[in-house]
């Protein structure tokens, strides 16, 4: 075979190659559709449901039953609150919301709260329309701050209770979504910046948590759609025009690996950018500002100056005691004795006169009545000093009379 006789065959093979590639991301992107309209949905993104025993009582008198969470009395503030952690759900793809509550009295109102990922300080609230014990549904895809991903959700009941309150089921379900809506979220999957994180030293996720669209699955099934177009192509193709052996197959491999690496890069690059605009050139404190936790580190400052220089015990009592923000409130106050456990204030024999209490906001079972100054929470009045209060939380010196 002559020298361009050779030369236009590999330039056939080629373009035999980008065929099957072109195809093989055809065939991707119609499976994926395929797979969500029928039965992808149900195993991707199950129903997420509390029963009573899932939920937590975080202000108010009640017990968990085999029935479910019952709610007798409200909490010090006359809030009766039931609630719990969510492993981040999508809120754009989960947005029916189903409850069962028994007990509820024509037209007493009962309050869905929630807090996001992108700022889990702040809790948002809806009320929701009066229904009977059969339990209601209510869609809130419109609801302008139902959006991110929901990190804990709860129902909040005031006043106080002429009966019994028993909280059956809470449940989030995901809703069908058309072609148009896949293909966006396919788009917005394989773009989803995936910003630092504890773990980001050692691991890269490449796509968020609950991606239907991963970016390694994409290019996996790519890649073996278009090795099987090129296969029936050699298997078929007259004899001259085929190029056998594993190179056009290893093409494919390195290009899917190319495109993941290209995307890794480019999220480093954000990573870059954003870490730049917020720490280059600032000093110690400053960079701290700037940080996930910055205004936690600012709360902080403003309690560490009503601490004495010596290390002292700090009980500190929040929703969340092993979580993120408890446990950074506890690094922050370091060489001071930080006890993270509590989602309550510590029983007398827990905690003696000259400790001192810091409350994470929020924490609606816990009050201070300043008159007598006591700190009081379920079952447990402190004799307490205020040393400091902000949207943050508060800073108690506990007292022995």
């Amino acid at each position: 075979m002559t020298e361009s006789g050779r030369s236009a065959i590999q330039w056939r093979a080629v373009g035999d190659v980008a065929l099957a590639a072109l195809g093989g991301a055809l065939l991707t992107v119609l499976a994926l559709l395929l797979f969500y309209q029928t039965v992808g949905l149900a195993m991707m993104a199950p129903p997420v449901v509390w029963h009573g025993t899932d939920l937590q009582l975080v202000s108010g008198q009640g017990e968990q039953t085999p029935t479910g969470l019952v709610i007798r009395q409200p909490g010090p503030q006359g809030l009766a609150v039931a609630q719990s952690a969510v492993r981040g759900v999508r809120a754009t793809l989960y947005h029916r919301l189903s409850w069962q509550v028994e007990g509820l009295e024509p037209g007493r109102e009962l309050r869905l709260i929630w807090a996001t990922a992108a700022d889990p300080q702040t809790t948002r609230e809806k009320v929701l329309p009066w229904v009977g014990p059969d339990g209601g549904e209510l869609d809130l895809s419109a609801e302008p701050d139902w959006r991110d991903r929901i990190v804990a959700i709860g129902l909040v009941v005031s006043g106080p209770l002429p009966q019994p309150l028993i909280v059956r089921h809470l449940e989030l379900r995901s809703v069908p979504p058309t072609n148009g809506e896949l293909l966006r979220w396919m788009i917005a999957d394989w773009t989803a910046f995936e910003d630092w994180s504890q773990r980001s030293i050692n691991y890269t996720a490449g796509a968020p948590l609950d991606a239907l669209f991963p970016p390694v699955v994409i290019v996996a099934l790519w890649v073996g759609f278009s090795s099987a177009l090129y296969a029936l192509y050699v298997r078929f193709a007259p004899p001259r025009q085929r190029v056998g052996g594993f190179l056009p197959y290893a093409a494919l491999f390195l290009l899917g690996w190319l495109a993941l690496d290209l995307r890794w890069q480019w999220d480093l690059g954000q990573r870059l950018e954003q870490t730049a605009r917020g720490f280059a050139g600032q000093d110690e404190t400053s960079r701290r500002l700037a940080a996930l936790d910055g205004d936690l580190y600012r709360f902080l400052l403003e309690v560490r100056r009503r601490l004495p220089e010596e290390p002292a015990r700090i009980f500190i009592v929040s929703n969340d005691p092993t979580g993120f923000w408890a446990g950074r409130t506890r690094y922050h106050l370091l060489p001071h004795n930080g006890y993270a456990g509590f989602s309550r204030i510590p029983q007398p024999g827990e905690a003696r006169a000259g400790d001192y209490v810091l409350i994470l906001s929020p924490l609606p079972d816990v009050g201070y009545d300043p008159g007598p100054q006591l700190l009081v929470g379920p079952n447990v009045e402190w004799p307490a000093e205020m040393l400091h209060v902000a949207a943050s939380g508060a800073l108690f010196r506990l007292r022995g009379d």
